[in-house]
């Protein structure tokens, strides 16, 4: 399981005005902090409430280059401010470099195993930070298969919101042919019709046929709101797309599963609707779970340690084995099906539907 490790900032870019790309030093960690492309760290800060202290947690996807063996690359993540984002907003207006934050060793499954002999095409799909772990895809890619090209589909309000374009621009021109990206703005006009307005299915679809997002590709990655890559999922599988080679991975602002800072408070009306045990870090904890508690709300009562970040069932941070009794999952966008069926949960977004239940979080 992930550790918080303390680690000094060393830059912090603003790209564009609301988001800061943010490097940390990992020297001193040897490969710890190695990474694959697209996998992702989290981060936590206490923030001082009303109520006390607030430990807040949040996933960010590492945009940078993941080098060959055990050398770790750049640690870097984009941080976007968002409205009434706790966190992204002390990121964005008071983040410095010097600081130092709390971060864990890199994870995720958002990502493949590279072929440096095998030629392979990519269609890449992404939606404004989606770009963060497609950028590290890109990158990482076209540096370890040198027979390999990548095509880009990345959709923005405007020019002036667009992120890493820098980076997307010094990774074309150092790779001349390789990388095609093709910018789409929904709240501004282009040369081309098909690159203006949002990407409803009709565009995917005509996007798809330009082959600019190209349906026979080796892998796809798509990376942003929850619609909208539903949208060229569906889009990309009736053009022939095989499913196995869709690699998805969502975000939202507007989270459609359970959400919580931390555990409701317990009084005297509470309802204890299961009793529960945890394996954590080697050790059994018995924990009690009362109306309008997720699993993970109810296990942090007793066990703080419990491993949590986004809370929205997107990271699978807080993920566990069910090893008696069952859940209800609100959402799960975190994990793969054969977890599922294996019988992971993601702890955030889970209430019984037993009386009793055993979770293993040590699996």
């Amino acid at each position: 399981m992930s550790t918080f490790h303390r680690l000094p900032v060393t830059s912090v870019e603003h790209d564009p005005h609301d988001c800061v790309l943010v490097t940390f030093d990992t020297s001193g960690h040897g490969d710890r902090f190695a990474f694959e492309h697209g996998q992702h760290v989290n981060l936590r800060r206490l923030f001082d409430t009303d109520d006390g202290p607030v430990d807040v947690r949040r996933s960010y996807s590492i945009c940078a280059a993941a080098r060959a063996g055990e050398v770790p690359g750049d640690l870097r993540i984009a941080i976007r401010e968002v409205s009434g984002g706790v966190f992204s907003t002390w990121a964005t207006r008071e983040l410095q470099p010097g600081d130092e934050v709390e971060v864990t060793t890199p994870t995720g499954h958002f990502t493949h195993a590279l072929a440096p002999d095998t030629p392979r095409t990519y269609a890449l799909f992404a939606a404004g930070s989606g770009i963060t772990p497609l950028y590290s895809v890109a990158a990482t890619v076209l540096a370890r298969e040198p027979h390999s090209r990548v095509s880009l589909v990345y959709v923005n309000r405007t020019a002036r919101s667009t992120m890493l374009v820098d980076d997307l621009e010094d990774l074309r021109d150092r790779y001349l042919g390789r990388l095609a990206i093709a910018y789409v703005f929904t709240r501004e006009d282009s040369d081309s019709t098909l690159l203006s307005g949002r990407p409803d299915r009709t565009r995917l679809d005509a996007l798809i046929a330009a082959g600019m997002l190209p349906a026979t590709a080796d892998h796809v990655y798509l990376c942003g709101p929850i619609d909208l890559t539903d949208t060229a999922r569906d889009a990309l599988l009736a053009a022939g797309t095989p499913a196995e080679r869709v690699h998805r991975e969502v975000f939202t602002t507007k989270q459609q599963g359970m959400v919580t800072l931390s555990p409701q408070a317990v009084t005297a009306a509470s309802v204890v609707v299961a009793q529960g045990r945890a394996n954590l870090h080697g050790r059994s904890t018995a924990f009690e779970m009362y109306a309008g508690d997720t699993v993970l709300d109810a296990v942090q009562r007793v066990r703080p340690d419990a491993p949590f970040a986004c809370r929205s069932g997107v990271c699978s941070t807080c993920q566990a084995v069910v090893r008696g009794g069952s859940v209800e999952m609100a959402v799960n966008y975190g994990l793969t099906p054969d977890e599922v069926e294996r019988g992971y949960i993601l702890t955030c977004q889970s209430t019984p539907t037993t009386d009793t239940l055993d979770v293993d979080f040590d699996a």
